[in-house]
This record gives structure tokens, C-alpha cells and sequence, in this order.
């Protein structure tokens, strides 16, 4: 085979049946002649590169709604429940012993003020129980601030043996019937005089063997 002699690029001269290519622009080949006819003869390879791997699917990312906070419930406060009474008759009012029908007590007797700031005044008395004192809540009113304001005394009137009676009040008051102390219900009579405080009171008695309330 004749010498075929080529020149590079480079201005190097070679022997292609020797070279594939310049061997001073490339480093040596092993290569026989014969391998080098068969590579000119064999088409070019093409390196496809393999395909690009396919992502993975990324997950959608769902935004779940985030629950409000809970909420603490507010205390009940509790309410009055107002009482309701039965329907009923209304209470009707103690009634003193011969009391009158139209509610007019009938008079027993008085007591009049001989000494006091309430001298010349006269009070009336009633049937039962009559409590002196300085409340307007009293039988009789006086007004005498030596005087308990409650219960300074009490003057009784007995309906049936027809008797009047000074008892000791529950203040600490004292009380005197003609001149002496009293401490137990003492039973009086016409003219009796009776000192609380500064005042000074005589009974007249009106309901007695003559007058009588029936």
C-alpha cells in the first residue's frame, strides 16, 4: 500500500495509513491500520443520553383550615326567681277584745296628765292591753324623753271582771303607783296616781259597775 501523506490543520504532515489522525495534535492511538479502515467504515455512534428521570409527583399541599379557638362559656348568673304565695283571703286584723264591728274601740277609761311636759293632755284607754312610751307605735304617746320610747308601761283593762291593772314595761324604766315601786301587774283604782320619767298621770275610769260595753 502506497504511502498516502496528509497535512493537518496545523501544517503537520502524516501517513493516514498509519494515523487516523495528526499524532502531533493528538496523543497515539493503539490502533492497527486494519482497525483504523474498519472504524472509518463503521457509521458514527450517536450517544443519545437516556432520558431524564420523571420527578416524582410532589404532593399538593392542602391548606387545612385551622380551627378558631375554643371559646370558655360564660357563667350563668343566677336569676331571682320571685316567690309567688298563694291566692288567698287577705289576714284580717286582730280585733281587741269588744272591739265594735266598724272597728271603733270603745272607750274604758282615761288617764290625765297632772305633772310633765305633756301636763293637761288627756289619753284615752282601751280594752286589754294599753302600752305607754315614747314610739308614735304606743297606746299612749308621751312625750317625755325620761320615758322609754317602747313599752315603758302598759295599763290593763279587764273586760271581765271589769278592773284596770299597771304593769312593769320590758324597758329599763321604772314605774310607781302612788308613790311605790312596781313589779308585778298591781291592780289600780279610780284616782291612783302613776309616775314614769317627769310625768305624772291619774286614772278616771269609765267602764265600772255603773257603764259597761256589751
Amino acid at each position: 500500500m502506497a504511502d498516502r501523506m496528509v497535512r493537518c490543520p496545523e501544517g503537520h504532515f502524516y501517513d493516514t495509513n498509519k494515523h487516523i489522525a495528526c499524532p502531533w495534535c493528538t496523543p497515539p492511538l493503539d490502533i492497527t491500520p486494519a482497525e483504523s479502515q474498519m472504524t472509518r467504515a463503521m457509521p458514527a455512534l450517536v450517544m443519545t443520553p437516556p432520558p431524564a428521570a420523571t420527578p416524582a409527583p410532589v404532593p399538593l399541599q392542602v391548606d387545612t383550615p385551622v380551627p378558631p379557638p375554643l371559646e370558655m362559656p360564660v357563667p350563668l348568673k343566677p336569676v331571682a326567681i320571685p316567690m309567688v304565695r298563694p291566692a288567698g283571703p287577705p289576714d284580717a286584723e286582730t280585733r281587741r277584745y269588744g272591739q265594735f264591728s266598724k272597728g271603733t274601740d270603745p272607750v274604758v277609761g282615761w288617764l290625765v296628765c297632772l305633772d310633765g311636759p305633756d301636763r293637761g293632755r288627756d289619753f284615752r284607754l282601751k280594752m286589754e292591753r294599753n302600752f305607754i312610751g315614747r314610739s308614735p307605735s304606743m297606746d299612749i304617746l308621751v312625750n317625755d324623753e325620761r320615758i322609754s320610747r317602747d313599752r315603758h308601761a302598759s295599763i290593763i283593762f279587764d273586760p271581765k271582771n271589769r278592773s284596770f291593772w299597771l304593769a312593769p314595761g320590758e324597758s329599763t324604766g321604772l314605774v310607781y303607783l302612788n308613790g311605790a315601786l312596781v313589779h308585778t301587774p298591781t291592780q289600780l283604782k279610780a284616782d291612783d296616781l302613776i309616775e314614769l320619767g317627769a310625768t305624772k298621770l291619774v286614772l278616771i275610769p269609765f267602764c265600772s259597775e255603773k257603764y259597761e260595753w256589751v
